[in-house]
C-alpha cells in the first residue's frame, strides 16, 4: 500500500533483468486480453500467476480484494504521482539525497555550462576504449576502493558506467567513504547515447 524509499529499487537497467522473462510475461499477458476480449477460457482474475523461470515452474495464487486498497476497493485514485521525480530520476547532482540521480540531459547541460564538478567513468579500460564521454575520468569499480583517498570529498562527483548498475554501486561506495555530493548517471552510457545523439 506504501510505496517503496526514495531510490531504494533500481531501474531494470541498473538491476539488471533476464531478457526472455518480459517477453515471456507479455506472452501471457496478451493471452489473457485475447480471452477477455472474446470471453473464452478461465482468465487469471483474482489469482496471481507466480513464474519460477530457474525451476521453470509456473502456480498462481487466489487472492482476494482488500476492500481498503484505492486500486481494487475503494477506487479513489484519480491521477498517478510523478515516478521520475518519485524516484529521483530529475534530481541533480548536490541533490541531499542519499540515491541522488542525474540524467543524461543533465549531465550534458552542465558539462556544455562547463560546472565544476568531476565524472568518474567506472568502467573497464577496454569499454572505455570503445567511447567515453570528454572529461571523464576512468577509475574501474575494482579500484575504486584504493582510489577514494585521492579524490577531494569536497567536490561533486558524477559516476557513470555502462548501464548504471556499477555506477550506482560505486555511488554508494563514495557516500560510506564521507562524499556528500554524489550523483548517478541513470541508465549509464547506454542511456547517454540513446538521449544524446539527436541533441
Amino acid at each position: 500500500p506504501e510505496p517503496p524509499p526514495h531510490g531504494s529499487v533500481p531501474s531494470c537497467a541498473e538491476g539488471g533483468v533476464l531478457g526472455v522473462l518480459p517477453g515471456l510475461v507479455g506472452t501471457i499477458q496478451a493471452t489473457e486480453a485475447i480471452k477477455v476480449l472474446l470471453g473464452i477460457g478461465e482468465t487469471l482474475v483474482g489469482r496471481l500467476l507466480l513464474i519460477d523461470a530457474l525451476t521453470m515452474q509456473f502456480r498462481s495464487v487466489r487472492i482476494k480484494r482488500d476492500l481498503s486498497c484505492p486500486m481494487c476497493g475503494t477506487r479513489t485514485i484519480s491521477s498517478l504521482i510523478d515516478y521520475d521525480a518519485f524516484c529521483g530520476v530529475t534530481a541533480m547532482v548536490g541533490d541531499s539525497e542519499a540515491h541522488a540521480d542525474i540524467t543524461p540531459a543533465q549531465l550534458r547541460e552542465r558539462l556544455l555550462r562547463g560546472d565544476d564538478f568531476d565524472l568518474i567513468d567506472v568502467r573497464e579500460p577496454h569499454e572505455w576504449a570503445q567511447q567515453h564521454i570528454d572529461g571523464a575520468r576512468l577509475i574501474p569499480l575494482a579500484t575504486l576502493p584504493a582510489t577514494i583517498a585521492q579524490l577531494d570529498t569536497s567536490r561533486e562527483i558524477v559516476v557513470m558506467c555502462r548501464s548504471g548498475a556499477r555506477s550506482a554501486n560505486a555511488a554508494q561506495q563514495l557516500r560510506d567513504a564521507g562524499f556528500a555530493r554524489v550523483a548517478n548517471l541513470t541508465g549509464g552510457i547506454l542511456r547517454w547515447n540513446a538521449d544524446t545523439q539527436d541533441a
